[in-house]
């Protein structure tokens, strides 16, 4: 058979869509294509003509899908039937627990880069404990210190992209925002149901909103929208885990974000060596480690550098750099989670914000001596927290700032790292996390030397390459 690519299908503008169904009715749905695509499995005919039964006949296409993805529990048919959703009035604090969830795309609007209004969501916690009053006079005194500091670092002389993204600092987490978000039906009903069960209302109405804008779209693929006793009582169970551990006073933290490396493949040159071995010779793993063991630390080196020496700035470096693991524990900013949280094929576990953990406080703060506006700022909010936590349980951080933090515990492999640092080392990438990615590559080069040769952002990459290679 000769090759053949054809277009089945591509994203819409939703007003284009409606105006398509007025005219050709249900068969405008994603769930012709995953109906159809189901099918070729087990249906010799082209796939064309599988979609054009599936959409000439859109309510037989939906029981079987019905009948696949919940029946015989094939649900990665689901995954052919995507939707776009806008996605606006959410706080920052909601937004990032909604991009914790891998399988979706999301573009979110910048407080890096957009002069910030005065837009926050006020949860009905808040508005339930009566502090609706005491948190907007809150909100609105933090704006006052975000415009304050704006201006003075501008007047000072700072670059005003950099004042704009410095200045956020001071910014609420319940500060109002927009995104796009892209995602498979599979990965939305999980969304729906994980989200139906948290602890924020702002995220159990934002389950109830994104299931009623796509369940009449998609009806064959999203059939549970509620959470179940496995994610619903999760925070009983988190309580119930931390009570068999008892406490002890936490140390305080240094100023500034902090990067720990607590756990690392052991070996960890001679796994990597050993896993190139492993796919260039044919041999089974065990013999490959051992291989890797004999020919000592400038063999190993001459293996990796093998595997570096034609890759450019934009390459992914081997899949083999996966064999080598990394968990970092990282104390940063909220305005620094925003960064770390795109990285989402590597494994994130934030704890909750604690304001015990301290501020992180930009350098342009202390170069334009407002660094009092921040930490007045911060101690009025971590004043509003610590009256209200017992009552309002997470939702109490709706009041911290952007330059509360928190810790995180980030794992990736080495193959995750070089992307990360090609992007977070780089000059261009926002300070914090530029420190924090710098920190952690030095690091990984203390536990793999060879294998960390080339990390680094972009903007160094060509010098690092020209050093390991000359001859090149």
């Amino acid at each position: 058979m000769a090759m053949k690519v054809q277009l089945a299908g591509f994203n819409v503008e939703a007003a284009l869509l409606e105006e398509t169904r007025k005219r050709f009715g249900e068969a405008v749905t994603p769930e012709v294509i995953s109906a159809a695509y189901a099918r070729i499995s087990r249906d010799p005919r082209n796939v064309s003509a599988l979609r054009k039964e599936a959409r000439g006949a859109v309510e037989k296409a939906r029981r079987s899908n019905e009948r696949i993805v919940f029946g015989l529990g094939h649900a990665s048919v689901a995954e052919h039937a995507v939707v776009n959703l806008d996605l606006t009035g959410l706080s920052r604090l909601a937004v990032e627990e909604l991009e914790s969830f891998r399988l979706a795309s999301y573009t979110e609007k910048s407080q890096r880069y957009i002069r910030l209004a005065r837009d926050v969501v006020v949860p009905a916690e808040i508005k339930e404990a009566r502090l609706e009053r005491e948190f907007r006079s809150l909100v609105g005194d933090l704006h006052d210190a975000y415009e304050t500091a704006y201006r003075s670092m501008a007047a000072s002389g700072e670059d005003p992209g950099r004042a704009k993204e410095d200045a956020r600092y001071l910014m609420p987490l319940a500060t109002a925002t927009q995104l796009g978000m892209t995602v498979n039906a599979r990965e939305l009903e999980y969304v729906i149901r994980r989200l139906a069960g948290h602890p924020l209302d702002e995220l159990r109405e934002l389950s109830r909103r994104i299931f009623k804008a796509t369940k009449g779209l998609i009806p064959s693929l999203i059939r549970y929208a509620e959470p179940g006793p496995h994610y619903r009582e999760m925070p009983d169970a988190m309580r119930e885990i931390a009570a068999m551990v008892p406490r002890r006073a936490a140390k305080r933290e240094p100023i500034g974000a902090s990067v720990r490396l607590v756990d690392v493949t052991p070996e960890a040159d001679t796994r990597l060596a050993a896993g190139i071995i492993f796919s260039a010779r044919g041999v089974s793993m065990r013999e490959a480690g051992a291989a890797a063991a004999r020919l000592g630390s400038k063999g190993r080196g001459r293996v990796i550098a093998g595997a570096l020496k034609r890759i450019e700035r934009h390459d992914s470096v081997w899949r083999e750099f996966e064999t080598v693991q990394f968990a970092f524990e990282i104390v940063l900013s909220a305005s620094c989670y925003a960064q770390l949280k795109r990285h989402r094929i590597a494994t994130l576990l934030p704890q909750p914000y604690d304001p015990r953990l301290g501020l992180s406080i930009p350098e342009t703060f202390v170069r334009a001596k407002r660094v009092a506006l921040l930490r007045d700022a911060a101690g009025r909010a971590g004043r509003f927290y610590g009256s209200h936590a017992r009552k309002l349980g997470r939702a109490a951080e709706y009041s911290l700032l952007n330059a509360h933090r928190r810790r995180v515990l980030f794992c990736l492999n080495l193959r995750e790292l070089y992307h990360f640092s090609r992007l977070r080392s780089d000059m261009t990438a926002q300070w914090e996390i530029r420190m924090i990615s710098d920190e952690m590559c030095r690091l990984a080069a203390e536990a793999g030397p060879f294998g960390a040769l080339l990390l680094g952002g972009k903007d160094g990459f060509a010098e690092k390459r020209r050093a390991l290679f000359p001859e090149e």
